[in-house]
């Protein structure tokens, strides 16, 4: 997908760990993200490293990008079908020609077709002696094709914190291929998951790639 010497854009990028992945394989990575804390933290941990506070929708950058990435569900905070279409065509602004887009959003397949929807689920996290668990509580809107979620964490068996909770757009897969096609973007290719796509097409996470369209 990237290649050494492209630039590379990622949008959403919190604290910057995509972008330094991608310069350690060669690319030439900048970051973009609405959140300014996570912007100082890159800045922080990152100081070789290129980044802008910006809201995917409208931010501008003097130049263009050989690939674009908006990962790990930033895409699915476009709630409406208008916010869709204009950050799709921020982003293809941002793009050379030909260049290509990776989209990641949650899959609307996975949460309405033959998976159970959970209301509850636990993760557990342990490393260098640090155990903690994240409690996530979900909840469907169908109307509006959304999920809330809100996350409560433990450290060693004490509640510290309880996040607000957060709405996310609930992509169908040729709902995201019109919205590509629509704003100027071919060459669409699908995935239910970054590994093998299953036969039934209900993986968690919905996964597009698409190349800016010539005129």
């Amino acid at each position: 997908m990237s290649h050494a010497g492209d630039q590379v854009l990622d949008v959403g990028c919190a604290t910057g760990s995509v972008c330094d992945l991608l310069r350690q394989h060669g690319a030439k990575a900048v970051g973009v993200d609405i959140n300014p804390r996570f912007i100082e933290a890159a800045r922080t941990k990152d100081p070789d490293g290129e980044y802008h506070i910006g809201d995917m929708m409208n931010f501008r950058l003097r130049r263009r990008f050989d690939l674009l990435v908006c990962l790990g569900t930033t895409f699915a905070y476009n709630l409406t079908n208008q916010d869709i279409v204009s950050t799709l065509l921020n982003f293809r602004a941002h793009l050379k020609p030909r260049g290509q887009v990776v989209i990641d959003v949650l899959n609307a397949v996975a949460f309405t077709g033959p998976r159970p929807f959970q209301v509850r689920t636990q993760h557990r996290f342990a490393r260098n002696g640090f155990h903690a668990t994240a409690t996530i509580r979900h909840g469907l809107d169908l109307k509006n094709q959304s999920m809330t979620e809100q996350v409560s964490w433990k450290i060693r068996g004490k509640r510290i914190r309880r996040d607000p909770a957060e709405r996310h757009r609930l992509f169908f897969p040729q709902e995201l291929r019109f919205y590509l096609e629509a704003t100027g973007f071919d060459s669409v290719r699908l995935m239910d998951s970054y590994r093998q796509t299953s036969k039934d097409f209900s993986g968690p996470r919905l996964v597009a790639v698409a190349k800016k369209r010539s005129y």
